[in-house]
């Protein structure tokens, strides 16, 4: 049974399927460079799924991009669940649970 999708920004390629990629964002968030980077893999045919780790906040200067990567340091624990979520959202969503995913991580993420 498929999972509900987590928050985050999901792209799929034109073709409706392809191998899943999941993204990580960088310190920043959620920001329109990873969702770009998410919907530019989809054209190239993979479904891509960046979660968003910071639930709807995005830094656009240093101070905040260290103060949201902080507070996430101090929830790690929630961190990793919700990666471990949208990674099993991404391989139910693809119907490749026993082919595993790609993980591509920027920064914070890497």
């Amino acid at each position: 049974m498929p999972q509900i999708q987590p928050d985050g920004y999901l792209a799929i390629p034109p073709t409706g399927k392809g191998n899943a990629v999941l993204v990580l964002h960088a310190w920043w968030g959620l920001n329109d460079t990873i969702k770009s980077f998410c919907t530019r893999l989809a054209q190239s045919g993979f479904v891509a799924f960046a979660p968003d780790l910071y639930h709807g906040k995005v830094a656009d200067n240093i101070s905040d991009a260290e103060n949201l990567g902080k507070a996430l340091d101090t929830n790690y624990l929630q961190a990793k669940a919700e990666i471990a979520d949208a990674a099993m959202f991404l391989t139910e969503r693809v119907g490749q649970a026993d082919q595993g995913l790609a993980v591509i991580g920027f920064s914070l993420g890497a």
